[in-house]
């Protein structure tokens, strides 16, 4: 009997670790399993550590993706089919400032959730870190180097309507973002995830999609870091499924959700709240 794949969602930081989850299909079906679970050390932590062991100048420490979270990554049985990240996979390439004097400075698939007002993060392009190192959030620059890992290891960004693993194609990295996802999927706004509500609200939407992690016991995984890998890693089982709809460009990257394209197409303006 060939082997339940496995999907893994990752939620990207600096200061605070990063968290990854692995999602099974239940063997009866019907719910998606958290089967395993790292919360790495902080990559900011890391970075000071090799920083201080190699008496590096006064220049502050580049950061990396965790060692012990691709460690982790790489004791995976079988290996995901699906890895799903919440960090911006690449610099902005202003394509659609290039498309006309005044154009929007956001990178396309930034753009098409600021249409239906779902606040994103501005990526800067790689003009702007080059003149200046510190317009790139550390936990971007964490995720960039996350995306190369992955690469390194043989995952693949693929293209809208592709599937992983499907006619000799290669694993696949998707870049995604819990808060558009929560949005898509409960069909309105949200409350901060750090509020009480905001919390009740993303554990209930993923109890509705069928995803169990808690099996009633303990409150470990109710945080907000460890409900963005869940999301993160059920768009990846949506994308698996052929049930996900990327927006962008593919020339910077496309952005997965995990709903249909005509779910996306009717969610029309939302209002906004992080």
């Amino acid at each position: 009997m060939a082997e339940r794949p496995l999907v893994v969602g990752i939620d990207v930081a600096a200061s605070r670790p990063c968290v990854g989850v692995a999602l099974r299909l239940h063997a009866a079906g019907g719910r998606l399993d958290a089967v395993s679970w790292h919360e790495s050390l902080p990559a900011a932590t890391v970075a000071s550590g090799i920083r201080k062991a190699s008496q590096v100048g006064s220049a502050g420490p580049r950061l990396k993706a965790p060692p012990d979270l691709l460690d982790w990554l790489d004791s995976l049985r079988p290996a995901p089919v699906v890895v799903a990240v919440d960090a911006p996979q690449g610099f902005n390439r202003r394509l659609l400032e290039r498309q006309s004097a005044g154009g929007h400075r956001s990178r396309v698939c930034d753009f098409e959730l600021l249409r239906r007002r779902i606040g994103v993060y501005q990526v800067p392009s790689r003009a702007e870190v080059v003149a200046d190192p510190g317009r790139l959030p550390a936990w971007m620059a964490v995720g960039f180097d996350v995306y190369a890992a992955l690469r390194r290891r043989g995952y693949e960004a693929p293209l809208d309507g592709s599937l992983p693993a499907a006619l000799g194609q290669p694993p696949a990295v998707l870049e995604v973002y819990p808060y558009a996802a929560f949005v898509m999927l409960l069909g309105r706004p949200l409350t901060r995830k750090t509020t009480r509500e905001g919390l009740r609200l993303r554990v209930a939407t993923l109890r509705s999609e069928g995803v169990v992690w808690d099996k009633g016991g303990g409150d470990e995984y109710y945080d907000h870091d460890s409900l963005d890998a869940l999301v993160a890693a059920l768009t990846g089982w949506r994308f698996y499924q052929g049930l996900a709809h990327a927006v962008g460009d593919p020339r910077e990257g496309l952005l997965w959700l995990p709903v249909s394209a005509e779910r996306f197409a009717s969610a029309g303006a939302l209002y906004y709240e992080r």
